[in-house]
């Protein structure tokens, strides 16, 4: 049990320092925070806002990660639980358009999954 205690507070500390770092358009931070051998998964379909698709490497990575969560007039992007852990939640104008999990080991992303498909982010908008 303290194991699993431990990695879900690893993970949560990831996820806040990916917050602040993309918050503050720290490419380089972003990049530090990922696995040499990170992969992105981007499910887009109905969004023009990505290229659905798999993304590979630390350097796409972190662009990719910077570009659907950079803040921007009317964005909000915060850590919420997705599907039982920490991740991260943008919204325009208090709707939810993408939504960010991630895989942590060894205390850096080693995958992450963008969710931006309107049809598969319809739950999160009904609160």
């Amino acid at each position: 049990m303290a194991r699993r205690e431990a990695d879900r507070a690893a993970h949560d500390r990831v996820v806040e320092a990916l917050l602040r770092a993309t918050a503050a358009g720290d490419r380089d931070a972003v990049r530090g925070l990922l696995d040499p051998a990170a992969t992105l998964w981007v499910d887009a379909a109905g969004s023009a806002a990505a290229t659905p698709g798999k993304v590979e490497g630390v350097d796409e990575t972190a662009r990719a990660l910077c570009r659907v969560l950079r803040p921007g007039p009317g964005v909000e992007v915060a850590a919420r639980s997705v599907n039982g852990v920490a991740g991260l939640v943008v919204r325009q104008d208090g709707v939810v358009t993408g939504v960010v999990s991630v895989a942590v080991r060894s205390g850096r992303v080693a995958e992450a999954w963008v969710v931006l498909s309107p049809s598969k982010l319809e739950r999160w908008n009904r609160d």
